[in-house]
Parts: C-alpha cells; structure tokens; sequence
C-alpha cells in the first residue's frame, strides 16, 4: 500500500515537519511505501495558470477547468503537474500535513489542491462525486499544529469552532468530494508554547495513532 504525506511547512525542524517525518517513519516500518511532497522544499507553485499545460484546447474562451480536462484527455499537464498527479492517483492513503493558518490550510497547499487534483483527473469527466468518486475505497487524513491551545477551540465560546468544523471545509469539501474515507484528524495543540517534554509526548501520541488509524489489515477490510 501507498501513502502520499503532502507537507506545507517551510521550516524542516519545525514540529510540524518532525509530524511529517515521524508519519514517513512509522509508515515505512508498518510496511507502506511512502512519498513525501514537501512543498516548501520543491518550491511548489502554488498559483493555477495556462502554464499548466503543454498546449491549450484552442477554446476562443480560456477556463482553466476545461484546460485541466482537456489536458486529462491529452496528457498535456506541465511536467511539475503530472509529476504530483501520478503520486496522487497511485496513492491508497494521502494526508495532508500542514501548520493551522486562519481556520485552514497555507496557501502553497491549496494551490496544490487547486492544481494536482485536477478536473478531469479527480473529479470531473469520467468521474463523480462522494460515492462516485475517483478515490472511492482510498483513505485520507490531517494532521496539523496550531499556535493555540486546545482551550481556544471552544464551540461553546462566542465566535469559536470546534477543530472538527475548521477541518470540515477540508473533509467534506475536498477528501469526501472526491470519495476518500476521511480518517479522525491527528492534532498538535499550541506546539510553539509549550514544553520539549510535552512535544515528545504528541510524537509518542502520534505513532501510536498512526499504528492504529493505518494498520493495513484495518484500512483494507473497510
């Protein structure tokens, strides 16, 4: 089995990226192949453009939706693009690794949501949506840091969310569109101030949760 870890953190000793590190470790042991996206590392384009494409459709009106799927059709996504493509529809686990900014994901990993699970190639064309869709079968799954304290995502304060109505817009609105079985999310709380100790403790916490969550004799009997 595959996983796809997609990182966005630009900092490499960052305790967002030791989560990214510590997934490809375990998963590696537990006896998946893992590929790492590393974002920042890449440089990663994060912005949707016609230089996308080897050729455009010809299209007097230029969408981009329509370049996707006719670059679908004609295997003429930019290299960079059907680089990342091809991890993603090999891939029977992907999760998306990142540092919480403004209730969702940092910029350079919409633009990859934006760019790699293309029309035409995730959705769209030859494929639906939910139970339709391409992923069906397939898992995915956050793991994520933020600056505050797990006190702060309070439903029951004022103006506040739950972590699990942040992250809905990322569940429903890209892995379950797409067919994924979304997995519970793995949350590092307020990792900035809080003590070594206790940040080795989340690294223990979440081994463990990998074990569990991706154990490949539970992933493929759902």
């Amino acid at each position: 089995m595959k996983c796809l870890i997609v990182h966005a953190h630009e900092n490499p000793n960052s305790f967002c990226s030791a989560l990214a590190s510590t997934a490809s470790e375990v998963l590696i042991k537990t006896g998946y192949e893992v590929e790492l996206s590393d974002l920042y590392k890449m440089s990663f384009n994060p912005v949707a453009s016609k230089n996308d494409f080897k050729d455009l459709s010809g299209d007097p009106y230029y969408k981009y939706a329509n370049e996707q799927l006719y670059s679908s059709k004609h295997n003429s996504f930019a290299n960079d693009i059907q680089f990342e493509i091809e991890k993603l529809i090999s891939a029977d686990i992907i999760n998306f690794n990142f540092p919480m900014w403004w209730w969702g994901m940092p910029a350079i990993l919409k633009g990859w949501v934006d760019r790699i699970m293309a029309y035409g190639v995730a959705y769209g064309g030859d494929y639906g949506f939910d139970e339709t869709g391409r992923f069906k079968g397939r898992h995915a799954f956050i793991s994520t840091t933020t600056g505050s304290p797990k006190a702060d995502y309070n439903p029951h304060r004022q103006n506040e969310k739950s972590i699990e109505e942040i992250l809905n817009n990322i569940h429903e609105g890209t892995f379950e569109l797409l067919g994924y079985t979304v997995l519970d999310p793995f949350i590092a709380y307020g990792v900035s101030k809080i003590s070594q100790k206790e940040r080795e403790n989340i690294i223990i916490e979440y081994k463990d949760y990998l074990k569990k969550a991706l154990n490949p004799s539970k992933i493929l009997k759902i």
